[in-house]
């Protein structure tokens, strides 16, 4: 009985054995994205998908799609049980760590090496999907947040655009003064607070901060600037700069008060290009730089920005043959391009970026303040673990209503970063 037991055991080993061995040869391919419930990304995904279909029918894939909240708990499920998709949508920094440091992720660089795939690549971007001199997944697009403002309002009330933190906070004061609300901020999923205190960091102390401390940099440290920075967005907050209720005011909201003339200015990725699509009539999107901080020893001319989203492959991938082949087509100009055409999103291809598929207000970025940059700083919130993250968010949130001291949530963000 026994023996025979052990005879189906290995029958059954070999049966599934061959069954993925077959599903490798049929090019068939479980391909996981987070471009769900928003219009430009599911044209985008859409149009893809569909031409990669042409150009390889003979590779098939099972394709599962989710927003991006869900997402993140559906792949990390995934991952944990043991049971990857083939190619999927991830994030750079900690999110995409945490697979690496589980041997999860497929190392792509003897792939990139070929035929110059990893040269089409910004060399920045790549960098950021890169962990231990090794790329685990390629960049898809990059986002950088700039301050944006209402040029039409500007030029009806006669204000500057700002040159300076000083003056920014000056031009704040007038714009109260005038009924409206300075900053528009909807901070009720925590991240759109995030580059207040990233800017400020940044001015105030340099760029690469997060990045070398999650690197294991054991002399690299937030503080003191830090409490200064929290300081400085409590500050802005007291005086009533953001709207009434922010904390709990979804990003959505917050941009229809700027798109309807209620709020001046937003700190906002450049994804708001395509959230202004709708805007009124009369309407007109500007941008300008995060201005630099009186006595602060960062690059003013540091840009925050950093890949927004990847795509890797699984190690227990059995088909990576087609499963490159597949990132390649994604990762292709004339695909990235079109990226570009329906996002409004830079892209992280060298060249894809075009002024005709931009359109003037995102080639401008691109070409005058991305190009100029000092450093790009990656988004701290995904260049931090899981546990960075969350200390993080609640930290910034409490600081904002005023619950937690600039000094304190300081405190519990370097030790959330330093924990081992």
């Amino acid at each position: 009985m026994r023996l025979r037991a052990l005879a189906l055991g290995v029958v059954a080993s070999l049966a599934a054995s061959l069954a993925m061995n077959l599903s490798a040869l049929a090019g068939e391919l479980t391909f996981w994205h987070a471009y769900s419930g928003q219009k430009d990304k599911v044209d985008f995904i859409t149009y893809a998908l569909d031409e990669f279909a042409k150009a390889h029918p003979d590779i098939k894939l099972d394709v599962v799609a989710a927003e991006q909240s869900a997402y993140k708990t559906k792949l990390n499920t995934a991952m944990a049980s043991g049971n990857p998709p083939d190619v999927f949508y991830t994030l750079p920094g900690g999110f995409l760590g945490a697979f690496v440091a589980g041997h999860q992720m497929y190392a792509l660089d003897a792939d990139l090496a070929k035929d110059g795939w990893g040269e089409s690549f910004l060399p920045t971007a790549l960098a950021q999907t890169s962990i231990g001199g090794h790329a685990y997944a390629v960049p898809i697009d990059i986002d950088a947040a700039v301050f944006w403002y209402n040029k039409a309002l500007f030029a009806e009330k006669g204000w500057m655009v700002p040159a300076s933190y000083d003056e920014f906070l000056a031009l704040c004061e007038k714009i109260k003064a005038d009924g409206l609300v300075p900053m528009a901020l909807g901070n009720k999923d925590s991240w759109p607070a995030t580059f207040w205190f990233q800017y400020l960091e940044m001015r105030l102390k340099g760029s690469g901060l997060v990045s070398d401390i999650v690197a294991g940099k054991a002399d690299t440290s937030l503080a003191p600037e830090a409490t200064e920075a929290f300081t400085r967005i409590a500050s802005l907050s007291s005086k009533g700069y953001f709207p009434v209720g922010f904390n709990g005011m979804s990003d959505q909201e917050a941009n229809m008060l700027f798109l309807n003339g209620q709020a001046a200015m937003m700190l906002n990725g450049t994804w708001q290009i395509g959230a202004s699509a709708d805007a009124p009539e009369g309407f007109e999107l500007g941008f300008f730089p995060f201005p630099a901080v009186a006595g602060g020893k960062g690059n003013p001319g540091d840009v925050l920005g950093g890949v927004a989203a990847a795509f890797g492959i699984a190690e227990k991938t059995a088909n990576k043959k087609d499963a490159v082949t597949l990132l390649r087509f994604l990762t292709s100009p004339a695909v990235m391009t079109k990226y570009v055409e329906l996002r409004k999103t830079m892209v992280t291809v060298k060249g894809a970026t075009t002024e005709a598929a931009a359109g003037p207000v995102l080639y401008a970025i691109s070409n005058d303040l991305m190009s100029k940059a000092g450093k790009l700083d990656p988004f701290y919130d995904t260049a931090m673990p899981p546990k960075g993250t969350d200390a993080y968010y609640t930290s910034l949130q409490g600081v904002l209503d005023g619950s937690v001291a600039p000094a304190d949530a300081a405190k519990r963000v370097e030790d959330a970063l330093k924990a081992k």
